[in-house]
């Protein structure tokens, strides 16, 4: 018992650190996802190594889902479809009862973000079969927080995908609609993030007056939950995106001081958001570009390509930016470095094209697939690893408990045999002191004997025979002997029933023997039966014939290793 508690206290103590440990991996991802993307990147990437060799659980499926999110918001759409579709599977083969929402058979928050992954493609009708999909999901569970939210943010994107066909006058009744259901919850970031969508569309549709009215009644929500309190940044990065839409729409209308001043106070507003605020830069060096600020634009370009989290295209709009201000400056040796990486992001980006025109995201789901096996295949060896390290350490604390079992045992076995030992040490004392016993006794028996034959000639002569009878019987008598048999016996139980199976064996036979294994000579023996000494050689001579011994072999040592 005293193994077992402790046993139990440190795989309590294992599971406890085990199930802090997926919490605080979780909480931290959704904690930068926002702000610091590539460091809740890490916490993901750290969870998925940690529990690779693990059962999967809802944890998994949220961790696998936020991953996918965070990479396809850094441009990474392969690797976080490859995610995504992970956590779909998760998701599936957990019981109904561990499930997020266990009244529907897919996540409807990764379908959503699989959809986006299809619009970013330009995958229209793709993207918007998914955004209804997830709809239709949400409506389903009972989870109500959980499907206000989802629906908004699906009915948004389907916003979107009416918004790129053109059809602004439906795409503003859906953004209006979920402004109105954002609004009576109350929640002032997404109340924010609506009002950018309308302002978007009221943008395309060229009603600037409105789209300002819009962006002033933003700046005035904004501003009271400031004043109150409300440090949300995602409260911060909402509002920049209104200043963003403004930005953009003014760098499309070749307004580039307008542009800039927009862009500007989007970038304020986004401090702090890496991927935002890339391609707000890129932007604004595109602006400096338009109004000859070459060397402005140039610092600023070259400051953005240095960006971590810098994709592909934003890469190619900064040196697009370069090339045009070193062509006008004429500085041919920057002018070639600049092409030379044109042509190697050019020739990442057709690629990227050809594996798009190849049925786009079909060919991409291939490729990550193909990835996710070899990375299955990774882990299955290293499982296999872990399983034999496991199985070396089971085994050698397997040995080392049966090796403390052999030394208890061996220990026990040890007192065991001392105890046998020293009984049979008392009991050979006993047949010894038995023996001395009858040999004295026999002594002086005889002694007595020899006495009485010297008074024969003296008187009473008729009473001396009768007394050397009675002597000789003492001398001859059995009861000391069956004592001496016994005691024999229990230190020696089977060595009579052996000496029978080599021979037929008399009473005189086996009494004989028994002094030999007693380490007693002729002289003794003598002494002991009150036999003559011609007559105990007899009995040895016949004991060793009975025995079928040679001529030539010692009776006493083939005796003695009985």
């Amino acid at each position: 018992m005293r193994i077992i508690y402790p046993v139990v206290i440190f795989f309590s103590l294992c599971l406890f650190s085990y199930s802090q440990e997926k919490i605080n991996h979780l909480d931290s991802i959704n904690k930068y996802k926002h702000r610091k993307p590539g460091l809740a990147l890490e916490f993901g990437l750290e969870y998925n190594n940690l529990n690779q060799n693990r059962n999967p659980d809802t944890q998994t499926q949220e961790v696998f889902s936020a991953i996918g999110e965070i990479l396809f918001k850094m441009g990474l759409h392969a690797n976080a479809l490859d995610y995504l579709k992970r956590s779909i599977k998760i998701y599936q083969s957990l019981p109904e009862s561990q499930r997020k929402f266990p009244e529907v058979d897919q996540p409807p928050g990764v379908l959503l973000n699989i959809g986006n992954i299809y619009y970013a493609y330009g995958e229209y009708e793709k993207a918007d079969e998914l955004f209804k999909q997830t709809i239709s999901i949400y409506e389903k569970i009972s989870d109500q927080q959980a499907k206000f939210f989802g629906i908004n943010t699906a009915m948004s994107n389907r916003g979107l995908i009416l918004q790129v066909n053109e059809q602004y006058d439906k795409a503003e009744n859906i953004y209006r609609d979920v402004y109105q259901r954002r609004k009576k919850y109350g929640k002032t970031e997404d109340i924010l993030y609506s009002m950018n969508d309308i302002l978007r569309v009221l943008l395309l549709k060229n009603e600037i007056q409105k789209a300002q009215n819009i962006l002033t009644s933003a700046k005035n929500l904004y501003k009271k939950e400031i004043e109150s309190g409300n440090d949300n940044p995602v409260l911060k990065r909402n509002m920049g995106y209104g200043y963003f839409v403004f930005g953009a729409h003014y760098q499309s209308k070749k307004e580039l001081e307008k542009a800039i001043f927009y862009l500007e106070k989007s970038k304020i507003q986004l401090d702090g958001f890496p991927i935002n605020l890339s391609a707000i830069e890129s932007r604004i060096a595109e602006c400096f570009l338009g109004l000859e600020e070459f060397d402005k634009a140039e610092d600023l370009a070259n400051t953005n390509l240095k960006y971590y989290n810098l994709n592909e295209r934003e890469k190619r709009y900064n040196y697009r930016v370069l090339e045009n201000i070193y062509k006008q400056k004429g500085l041919n040796s920057k002018l070639l470095q600049v092409k030379d990486s044109l042509i190697s992001i050019s020739s990442r980006l057709s690629a990227f094209s050809a594996m798009k025109s190849l049925s786009n995201l079909e060919t991409e789901i291939q490729l990550a697939n193909s990835a996710r096996k070899l990375n299955e295949s990774k882990i299955r060896y290293n499982t296999y690893i872990y399983l034999l390290i496991i199985l070396c350490l089971i085994l050698t604390f397997v040995m080392i408990i049966v090796g403390m079992n052999f030394k208890s045992q061996r220990v026990k076995l040890s007192l065991e045999n001392k105890l046998i030992n020293q009984e049979l040490e008392k009991k050979n004392r006993e047949i010894l002191s038995k023996t001395s016993f009858i040999i004295q006794r026999n002594e002086y028996l005889e002694n007595f004997l020899t006495k009485l034959s010297k008074i024969k000639s003296s008187s009473s002569k008729s009473i001396i025979p009768s007394i050397e009878v009675e002597i000789q019987k003492l001398i001859n008598s059995d009861k000391s002997y069956k004592e001496f048999d016994k005691m024999f016996v229990s230190v020696y139980p089977n060595f009579y029933d052996k000496l029978n199976q080599l021979g037929k064996l008399s009473q005189t036979d086996l009494r004989l023997a028994s002094l030999i294994k007693m380490n007693q000579n002729n002289y003794q023996i003598v002494q002991i039966s009150g036999l003559s000494k011609r007559t105990i050689e007899s009995q040895r001579y016949r004991l060793k014939k009975s025995l079928n011994l040679d001529k030539n072999d010692d009776l006493d040592l083939f005796i003695k290793s009985i």
